[in-house]
């Protein structure tokens, strides 16, 4: 099971990464064009992802009365993707670290409505990575919306091809 979690992790830094590479490269324009989709531009999808795996990263740790990161965050996609990338090695680094029996704990946690769950957290740590894969292909459409002129590929299968030939 860990083995798997820290591949999904490390196949998270290199596909949200190449993503943010692909928005850094656009126009501030171009981040914050309304789209229909989930969130209405690349800048607040990014900061929807972000923010989610922040949020669960501080569940994780135990932090109680969590809310979201500001909605008024006014830093640049740039600052946002660097958080993000920041974020997501955090996420790796801990699933390295971290035993493998921690993992069939329950992880105890209330929503951002105030109910309490509780699950396993093997399972909270893949959705985390799902959360993000599912909202990526969504990333990846908006930057075609945008006019992107280089669009990642982001599949699994390509990061564990490309970590197999090196």
């Amino acid at each position: 099971m860990k083995q798997l979690l820290q591949q999904y992790a490390a196949y998270n830094v290199w596909a949200n990464e190449a993503v943010s590479d692909a928005i850094n490269q656009l126009s501030y324009e171009q981040h914050h064009k309304q789209i229909t989709s989930s969130f209405e531009s690349l800048y607040k999808m990014v900061y929807h992802v972000f923010g989610a795996e922040n949020i669960w990263w501080r569940r994780l740790h135990k932090e109680q009365n969590i809310t979201a990161p500001p909605d008024n965050f006014s830093g640049s996609v740039r600052e946002l993707t660097q958080s993000w990338k920041r974020q997501d090695e955090a996420w790796l680094n801990w699933i390295t670290l971290v035993d493998e029996t921690v993992l069939a704990e329950n992880l105890y946690y209330k929503n951002l409505k105030g109910v309490e769950f509780n699950m396993p957290l093997y399972q909270v740590v893949h959705h985390v990575f799902n959360h993000s894969t599912y909202h990526r292909g969504q990333l990846i459409t908006m930057l075609r919306q945008t006019g992107a002129e280089t669009v990642p590929a982001t599949d699994f299968i390509l990061w564990a091809i490309q970590k197999k030939n090196k």
